[in-house]
Protein backbone atom coordinates (compact mmCIF):
# COMPACT_ATOMS: atom_id res chain seq x y z
CA UNK A 1 0.00 0.00 0.00
CA UNK A 2 1.33 3.42 -0.94
CA UNK A 3 1.07 5.96 1.83
CA UNK A 4 0.27 9.48 0.70
CA UNK A 5 2.46 12.24 2.14
CA UNK A 6 0.48 15.15 3.54
CA UNK A 7 3.53 16.97 4.88
CA UNK A 8 4.02 20.51 3.64
CA UNK A 9 6.55 23.19 4.43
CA UNK A 10 4.98 25.94 6.54
CA UNK A 11 6.50 29.29 7.50
CA UNK A 12 5.43 31.30 10.53
CA UNK A 13 6.32 34.86 11.46
CA UNK A 14 6.65 35.59 15.18
CA UNK A 15 7.04 38.95 16.88
CA UNK A 16 7.16 40.29 20.42
CA UNK A 17 7.50 43.78 21.87
CA UNK A 18 6.23 43.30 25.43
CA UNK A 19 7.81 41.48 28.34
CA UNK A 20 10.84 39.24 27.86
CA UNK A 21 10.79 39.30 24.07
CA UNK A 22 13.36 36.54 23.52
CA UNK A 23 11.69 34.25 26.06
CA UNK A 24 8.30 34.90 24.43
CA UNK A 25 9.72 33.89 21.04
CA UNK A 26 11.57 30.83 22.35
CA UNK A 27 8.61 29.57 24.36
CA UNK A 28 6.28 30.06 21.39
CA UNK A 29 8.52 28.01 19.11
CA UNK A 30 8.72 25.25 21.72
CA UNK A 31 4.92 25.16 22.12
CA UNK A 32 4.35 25.25 18.36
CA UNK A 33 6.74 22.34 17.84
CA UNK A 34 4.94 20.36 20.53
CA UNK A 35 1.30 21.17 19.73
CA UNK A 36 1.58 21.17 15.93
CA UNK A 37 4.02 18.23 15.81
CA UNK A 38 6.42 20.25 13.67
CA UNK A 39 9.53 18.58 12.28
CA UNK A 40 12.70 19.73 10.51
CA UNK A 41 12.43 23.20 12.07
CA UNK A 42 14.56 26.08 10.84
CA UNK A 43 14.68 29.43 12.60
CA UNK A 44 15.94 32.78 11.38
CA UNK A 45 18.09 35.07 13.42
CA UNK A 46 16.24 37.59 15.58
CA UNK A 47 15.49 40.78 13.68
CA UNK A 48 14.85 43.93 15.72
CA UNK A 49 12.61 46.53 14.14
CA UNK A 50 10.38 49.45 14.94
CA UNK A 51 6.72 48.80 15.69
CA UNK A 52 4.29 49.42 12.84
CA UNK A 53 2.02 52.13 14.17
CA UNK A 54 -0.79 54.31 12.96
CA UNK A 55 -0.11 58.06 12.91
CA UNK A 56 -2.28 58.74 15.96
CA UNK A 57 -1.00 55.81 18.08
CA UNK A 58 -0.02 56.61 21.67
CA UNK A 59 3.74 57.29 22.00
CA UNK A 60 4.07 54.53 24.63
CA UNK A 61 3.23 51.98 21.93
CA UNK A 62 6.49 52.81 20.13
CA UNK A 63 8.45 49.79 21.38
CA UNK A 64 10.79 47.78 19.18
CA UNK A 65 9.79 44.30 18.12
CA UNK A 66 11.94 41.20 18.04
CA UNK A 67 10.90 39.16 15.00
CA UNK A 68 11.82 35.72 13.72
CA UNK A 69 10.54 33.36 11.05
CA UNK A 70 10.43 29.63 11.53
CA UNK A 71 9.79 26.99 8.92
CA UNK A 72 8.91 23.36 9.48
CA UNK A 73 7.20 20.35 8.03
CA UNK A 74 3.59 19.89 9.14
CA UNK A 75 1.01 17.19 8.45
CA UNK A 76 -1.91 19.00 6.78
CA UNK A 77 -4.13 15.96 7.08
CA UNK A 78 -3.80 16.13 10.85
CA UNK A 79 -3.68 19.94 11.10
CA UNK A 80 -5.70 21.79 8.47
CA UNK A 81 -5.02 25.55 8.15
CA UNK A 82 -7.98 26.54 10.36
CA UNK A 83 -6.81 24.13 13.08
CA UNK A 84 -3.27 25.55 12.82
CA UNK A 85 -4.68 29.06 13.27
CA UNK A 86 -6.72 27.96 16.29
CA UNK A 87 -3.67 26.36 17.90
CA UNK A 88 -1.37 29.37 17.36
CA UNK A 89 -4.02 31.72 18.78
CA UNK A 90 -4.20 29.50 21.88
CA UNK A 91 -0.40 29.57 22.13
CA UNK A 92 -0.49 33.38 22.00
CA UNK A 93 -2.89 33.34 24.96
CA UNK A 94 -0.73 30.81 26.82
CA UNK A 95 2.30 33.10 26.39
CA UNK A 96 0.25 35.91 27.92
CA UNK A 97 -1.16 37.86 24.99
CA UNK A 98 -4.18 39.87 26.04
CA UNK A 99 -6.93 41.34 23.90
CA UNK A 100 -5.93 44.93 23.09
CA UNK A 101 -6.50 47.50 20.40
CA UNK A 102 -5.14 46.72 16.97
CA UNK A 103 -1.48 47.81 16.61
CA UNK A 104 -1.03 47.90 20.42
CA UNK A 105 2.10 46.29 21.89
CA UNK A 106 1.85 42.55 22.41
CA UNK A 107 3.64 39.77 24.19
CA UNK A 108 3.55 37.59 21.09
CA UNK A 109 2.11 37.67 17.60
CA UNK A 110 2.23 34.51 15.48
CA UNK A 111 1.27 34.63 11.80
CA UNK A 112 1.06 31.90 9.18
CA UNK A 113 3.11 33.43 6.36
CA UNK A 114 2.97 30.64 3.79
CA UNK A 115 2.35 26.94 3.31
CA UNK A 116 4.47 25.95 0.30
CA UNK A 117 2.57 27.06 -2.81
CA UNK A 118 -0.93 26.84 -1.31
CA UNK A 119 -3.32 29.75 -1.65
CA UNK A 120 -5.98 29.90 1.06
CA UNK A 121 -8.66 32.44 1.78
CA UNK A 122 -11.22 31.75 4.50
CA UNK A 123 -13.48 34.80 4.88
CA UNK A 124 -11.73 37.45 6.99
CA UNK A 125 -10.24 34.72 9.17
CA UNK A 126 -7.21 33.47 7.26
CA UNK A 127 -5.31 34.34 4.09
CA UNK A 128 -2.22 32.40 3.01
CA UNK A 129 0.22 33.63 1.82
CA UNK A 130 -0.03 36.36 4.44
CA UNK A 131 -1.19 39.62 2.74
CA UNK A 132 1.75 41.53 4.25
CA UNK A 133 4.41 38.98 3.31
CA UNK A 134 6.03 41.11 0.59
CA UNK A 135 5.18 44.45 2.22
CA UNK A 136 6.98 44.06 5.54
CA UNK A 137 10.75 44.17 5.66
CA UNK A 138 10.96 41.95 8.74
CA UNK A 139 8.95 39.21 6.98
CA UNK A 140 11.08 39.36 3.84
CA UNK A 141 14.42 39.36 5.69
CA UNK A 142 13.61 36.56 8.12
CA UNK A 143 11.89 34.29 5.58
CA UNK A 144 14.64 34.82 2.98
CA UNK A 145 17.18 33.67 5.55
CA UNK A 146 15.54 30.26 6.01
CA UNK A 147 13.34 29.58 2.95
CA UNK A 148 14.51 31.75 0.09
CA UNK A 149 13.44 29.24 -2.57
CA UNK A 150 9.86 29.07 -1.24
CA UNK A 151 9.67 32.85 -1.17
CA UNK A 152 10.94 33.15 -4.76
CA UNK A 153 8.27 30.69 -5.97
CA UNK A 154 5.56 33.06 -4.69
CA UNK A 155 6.87 36.21 -6.38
Amino acid sequence: MIKKNYKKRIVFGLGSNLGDRLENLNRSVYLMEEKLELSDIKSSEVFQNKAMLLADSPPEWDMDFFNIAISADIDLQKFNPEKILEIIKNIEKEIGREARQRWAPREIDIDILLIEDLKIHINCKLTVPHPGLFKRDFFIKTVTEIEEALLKKLR
